[in-house]
């Protein structure tokens, strides 16, 4: 539920950002002053790059949905609907840019507005609620607050907005808004459609239900040293979309990745076959290995039990190329090793995948016939510069008995782990089928 309602807030807000038409020149300078410093995620949205990415049309400050977007609109019911009709027609929204922030655990989109009247009576007309004093200069209707020429629209499920604390935000003396922390500055000049920064504390809360919500932090605890952020862009382009996202320290740097991480090897993930609708790659040390260990020590033995006997001499690229799904799964893997690979490893692979035989120090086991769209050699050089990594065919085909694929309109999409700056850099990347349509417009049609 809290993954749901996470999703339809970010998709929510999004829609609503509809409203404004500034490409690059777009200044949110102002919106980020109303942010506290106290806020645990902002992002801010480039306006005129989403409109012009989804189809729409703007004409004196009034939008006009793409018949795709409309279409999309019109399928989202109950409450989420009445969010999507701030954007139908002229709302009276100033075209300077908008912001996601969370703040007292509340979400609230933030925009300007050239017509404050407007924005009232649209609201009043379309949503039965009526704006009041409540004191400060705030006029509140429901979950809507003004102030001057500024608008807040509470996102929160099941939480109301509060006058007090939005006469707070739009009096914010310049050293407590957002805009006074180094990641200010960061969101309001980088250029890509979607950026933001959030607490991991606040991601765990949003998408991690609470009971596994300390055994996550306990994970990430071993993985990076001091994770208190995760810096995020979104990029859609013509023929490709670009996602990057990397885990910071408390210094505003790359957390210290406390997992020796190499990058896999290419040339053999070539060798996997010709064809293959996904591929997954990692790289395996010995160190990876011992600090696995040392993991499965801390939670008493029982997590990867065996791990070091089936792991031992592993020292290199791991890679799997698969089609199918279920019981006609079929599989080319390849595990690097030190040229005596441990026995318990081979009878593993045997009973459970098929046939092992030894290639040099590389250790090869198969079951059926691979093949797909995508080619071996294409996803191998997607792969490149990762310590793990997936590509996926977005045609319609599954491998594993799950729906991992790409979106409709998408021929590919990877996720990968880069080693950077000694962190890591999660990387999203996806590539449409018409080369020549926007990510965002494919995944408009894909809903």
């Amino acid at each position: 539920m809290k993954t749901r309602n996470f999703i339809f807030i970010l998709a929510a807000s999004i829609m609503l950002c509809f409203n404004s038409c500034k490409k690059e020149t777009v200044d949110v300078t102002e919106l980020l002053t109303t942010v506290p410093s106290s806020a645990s995620g902002v992002v801010v949205f480039n306006m005129e790059g989403l409109l012009e990415d989804a189809g729409c049309k703007i004409k004196d400050r009034e939008i006009t949905p793409s018949p795709e977007l409309q279409t999309l609109i019109d399928k989202v019911p109950g409450r989420k609907a009445d969010l999507m009709m701030l954007f139908k027609g002229d709302t009276g929204i100033e075209p300077k840019g908008a912001v996601l922030f969370n703040d007292a655990k509340r979400w609230f989109l933030s925009v300007a507005l050239y017509d404050v009247d407007k924005f009232c009576n649209y609201i009043e007309k379309n949503k039965g609620l009526k704006f009041s004093d409540a004191g400060s200069g705030v006029k509140i209707a429901g979950n809507y607050a003004v102030k001057g020429a500024q608008a807040w629209v509470c996102l929160s499920v099941g939480k109301s907005i509060d006058a007090d604390a939005i006469a707070s935000y739009a009096s914010l003396k310049p050293s407590q808004s957002f805009m006074v922390l180094p990641m200010g500055e960061k969101l309001l000049t980088e250029e890509d459609d979607i950026r933001g920064w959030a607490l991991t504390n606040l991601l765990l809360d949003q998408v991690i239900n609470y009971r596994n919500k300390n055994m996550y932090k306990l994970a990430l605890g071993f993985i990076f040293e001091d994770a208190e952020s995760i810096k995020f862009s979104i990029d859609f382009k013509k023929g490709e979309l670009e996602s990057e996202a990397v885990v910071l320290n408390s210094k505003g740097k790359p957390a210290k990745c406390q997992l020796p991480t190499d990058k896999v090897n290419v040339s053999t993930l070539k060798t996997l076959g010709n064809t293959c609708d996904m591929m997954v790659a990692f790289n395996v040390t010995p160190k990876l290995v011992k600090k696995f260990q040392q993991i499965s020590e801390s939670f008493g033995g029982a997590l990867l039990p065996d791990i070091g006997e089936t792991l031992k001499n592993i020292d290199g690229t791991v890679g799997l190329a698969t089609c199918g799904k279920n019981e006609s799964l079929s599989v080319n893997g390849v595990i690097t090793t030190n040229g005596d690979p441990s026995q318990m490893l081979k009878d593993m692979l045997s009973e459970y995948v098929g046939p092992v035989s030894m290639d040099g120090k590389l250790l090869r086991f198969s079951k059926g016939d691979v093949k797909g769209n995508l080619t071996v050699e294409y996803c191998a050089e997607e792969l490149k510069g990762c310590c793990l990594g997936i590509i996926m065919d977005g045609s319609g085909s599954s491998s594993m008995g799950y729906q991992e694929q790409a979106p409709q309109g998408f021929q590919d999409m990877s996720v990968k782990l880069k080693p950077e700056d000694g962190g890591l850099e999660l990387e999203i990347e996806g590539h449409t089928t018409n080369p020549k349509e926007n990510a965002l417009m494919a995944i408009i049609k894909s809903l």
